[in-house]
């Protein structure tokens, strides 16, 4: 992409689609086991975020996606039903993620691809575990677990979802998304983000 229109509309798109994951398939996710959902969404986060960064060239555009995609996660603030910490949580989630993949798009090169996707996967759980410990400590988390389970948990967690993103760059070519507009228009990316906030909203008031 070229122009700043598009790079814009990419990054709302992308990040309004993480949004719409995060509220749809995160949501249903959340029935597992806790903590197990991470290993799943963090692999669909990236997807996003690394598309928004190859559609546009921009490393920055990794920041954006995940800043769009916590701040649907934070309208939640807006239903008295919900409580700071349960909504603060998954939004630092998110840009915590962002932030691990901001450095590692910096990083990658594309002939080495499994230890640094492991290192990806290891490297944002154990940020969310340390923030979780050190700053919020909510009433139920990961960090209140008996070291060793915490230890097979995040070894897992890395494990798992360094091996979806390993195996989705090894086929990019392949499942990259193809996203194009010759005249610049902000109706898909306005409509995806207004979905997904109408989701989050709806499932955050029944779930």
């Amino acid at each position: 992409m070229k122009n700043n229109a598009q790079q814009i509309q990419a990054i709302i798109l992308f990040g309004a689609l993480w949004g719409l994951s995060e509220a749809s398939i995160g949501y249903m996710l959340h029935f597992l086991p806790y903590g197990f959902s991470g290993m799943f969404m963090f692999p669909i986060g990236f997807y996003f975020m690394y598309n928004a960064y190859k559609q546009t060239n921009k490393q920055n555009a990794v920041l954006w996606v995940g800043i769009i995609a916590a701040t649907i996660k934070l309208v939640d603030l807006l239903l008295p039903t919900r409580s700071l910490l349960s909504v603060i949580n998954p939004a630092t989630s998110i840009l915590l993620e962002s932030l691990v993949v901001f450095a590692f798009v910096k990083m990658y090169n594309s002939k080495k691809v499994f230890v640094p996707s492991l290192a990806l996967g290891l490297g944002w759980i154990t940020l969310f575990a340390l923030t979780q410990a050190f700053i919020f400590r909510p009433a139920s988390g990961l960090y209140l677990y008996p070291l060793n389970e915490i230890l097979i948990f995040v070894l897992l967690n890395a494990v798992v979802s360094g091996l979806l993103i390993a195996l989705y760059l090894k086929k990019e070519d392949l499942a990259m998304w193809r996203f194009g507009l010759r005249k610049a228009s902000y109706v898909l990316p306005l409509l995806a983000l207004a979905i997904a906030i109408a989701l989050e909203l709806t499932n955050s008031l029944i779930i």
